[in-house]
């Protein structure tokens, strides 16, 4: 008899084990007597376009899934107030339309319920879910590893609801869980020295390999973090060479926070090597869709586009309006975090060089803002800790820059040209002169010996104006 008894428990076992839902309610207290509600039942509607809308992707999806074997899934899972699995239900469709999950025999109660929507290549899905019995360990995690392809978008919805003897409506709005980044690459051609040219976390940056559906959850609590530390784990996307311009690739990516560190390195064809020409530092929340832009042909002198889409356009345009895109702080007098708040609001990318300490020559102190690989912003201050802006250097050391190019950018910043100027103890070498309009700025431009140019900003010198040539070009 103890043999069968113990057969039958784990018979009954198996049974709920196999059940997509269970319609009882448990109660752990022996001096209560369980208590039988009426069923009731939900219906959760879902658009499945809404995700893709947010990240602008719907007509990439729509002509994917008319293309190939791709499906959308959503998946809904409800829990109990004890945080316990109580049923799982989903649905596929092959295209973009509103779907319905019913939710049935729900035994009186408030439960969360919680569904995430995203695609598969057919029978393959992208995403795998773990833990889901409990509703504080339900996460979704990547099958494999790897920089994603927009396809692999993925968004989640979240909400508490009370069931009772009407049919409960539950209106599913699908929100990213990540973002849509955009890789554009102009100049990579088949003719140019690289092979592949990818995007990546930092290297002090961890990977993302999932997030938790609690809602819960907030903040880095929220998200499954890569332990490995592997290139693999930081990977966002790439790009390789074309004969034809821009290259391009849209990826997705869980990868997010405030100030991110973001590099693009570039891997070269012969050597195999590679090398980073981009460090960038961007601001990404989930639901963001950002593009990452890089000229090949104008990389010394021009930096990238690390920043949202639809802003993309306009900044192309007056880079290419610019040619260059240097814009100095020439607020005589400020000081080193006014200068640091000024780059930061007109360069979209940037790092400085030096970060805790100012360099001294000259009884001043700089501190260096690259702005393109080979462009910086030098500011000189007449203080060690940064205070009272008395200079500053756009310099170009790239010897395939003309000066020519240095020339018509100053014009293009509404300084006047007054002729050339050539100091006492080099007399026969004379440079090009501008003042501002107010006359509180003189500006020289300077080549550089190893090649390349300077153009240099101070405040207007009165023992200068003497020696001004009006005459010079």
């Amino acid at each position: 008899m103890k043999t069968k008894r113990l057969y039958l428990w784990a018979m009954a076992a198996a049974l709920v084990m196999c059940l997509p839902m269970c319609m009882t309610s448990c109660n752990n207290s022996d001096d209560e007597t369980p208590t039988i509600t009426t069923a009731g039942s939900a219906v959760v509607g879902i658009n499945t376009a809404t995700l893709f809308d947010k990240l602008g992707i719907t007509d990439l999806i729509t002509e994917r899934l008319a293309e190939r074997d791709l499906r959308i899934t959503d998946s809904v899972l409800v829990y109990n107030q004890q945080g316990a699995l109580v049923a799982r239900l989903g649905a596929e469709a092959t295209t973009l339309k509103n779907v319905t999950i019913s939710l049935s025999d729900l035994p009186q109660g408030t439960y969360t319920i919680v569904a995430w929507q995203t695609t598969s290549n057919g029978p393959e899905p992208f995403w795998q879910l773990m833990g889901a019995d409990q509703l504080a360990t339900a996460h979704l995690t990547q099958v494999y590893p790897s920089s994603m392809n927009y396809m692999r978008a993925i968004g989640m919805f979240a909400t508490t609801v009370t069931i009772g003897s009407e049919a409960a409506t539950v209106n599913a709005e699908m929100s990213p869980v990540g973002s849509i980044v955009d890789i554009s690459m102009d100049g990579l051609t088949d003719a140019c020295d690289y092979r592949y040219v990818s995007l990546a976390l930092g290297d002090e940056e961890p990977g993302v390999d999932g997030f938790y559906l609690d809602p819960a959850r907030s903040g880095e609590d929220r998200w499954v973090l890569s332990t490995t530390r592997k290139d693999a784990d930081r990977a966002i996307g790439g790009v390789t060479p074309s004969s034809s311009s821009p290259v391009e690739s849209k990826v997705f990516t869980l990868s997010h926070g405030e100030n991110k560190a973001f590099t693009l390195r570039a891997t070269n064809k012969t050597t195999r090597e590679s090398e980073i020409i981009i460090r960038a530092k961007f601001t990404m929340e989930p639901g963001t869709v950002a593009t990452f832009y890089f000229d090949f042909n104008k990389l010394n002198y021009q930096p990238s586009y690390c920043g949202l889409t639809k802003d993309f356009a306009a900044w192309k345009a007056e880079r290419d309006d610019k040619k260059l895109v240097s814009d100095p702080c020439v607020q005589w007098g400020a000081n080193l975090q006014t200068v640091h708040d000024h780059v930061a609001s007109k360069q979209l990318w940037w790092r400085m060089q030096n970060e805790e300490l100012l360099q001294e020559s000259d009884s001043r102190w700089s501190r260096r803002y690259y702005l393109a690989r080979c462009l910086i912003e030098a500011y000189f201050f007449d203080t060690e800790d940064g205070r009272s802006l008395s200079g500053v250097s756009s310099i170009c050391f790239d010897p395939t820059v003309p000066t020519e190019v240095a020339f018509a950018h100053v014009v293009k910043q509404g300084y006047e040209p007054m002729g050339a100027i050539a100091w006492p103890d080099d007399p026969e070498t004379y440079y090009p002169i501008f003042l501002s309009a107010d006359g509180q700025t003189e500006v020289i431009i300077e080549p550089l010996q190893q090649g390349g140019w300077q153009i240099y900003y101070q405040p207007t010198d009165p023992n200068d104006l003497p020696l001004i040539v009006p005459a010079f070009g």
